[in-house]
């Protein structure tokens, strides 16, 4: 039986999935995906760009990952692990 932390964290994660998560095609491979945004006074750190958390377990990222996100087609630029999931910069 997992620790209420880690319950609670699946039940957040379910949620934000059921509410804003999209289909994200990478290589070819469908995968669930939310949105990411940083807070504006952010930008000038980080950059302003998409980027996509993924919530579907088994992908793993790698530069150049061709990407179909609503509709559009990207790359992967750069990557990193946000709260144990992958998220991935679109370009």
């Amino acid at each position: 039986m997992p620790n209420p932390f880690d319950a609670l964290a699946a039940r957040m994660d379910a949620t934000t999935v059921a509410r804003f998560g999209r289909d994200v095609v990478i290589n070819g491979t469908g995968f669930t995906g939310v949105e990411s945004h940083f807070l504006p006074e952010m930008g000038p750190v980080s950059g302003d760009g998409l980027s996509v958390v993924v919530f579907s377990p088994g992908y793993r990222p790698h530069r150049n990952d061709q990407v179909v996100y609503q509709g559009e087609s990207y790359i992967v630029t750069r990557y990193q692990v946000f709260n144990g999931k992958p998220q991935i910069w679109l370009e």
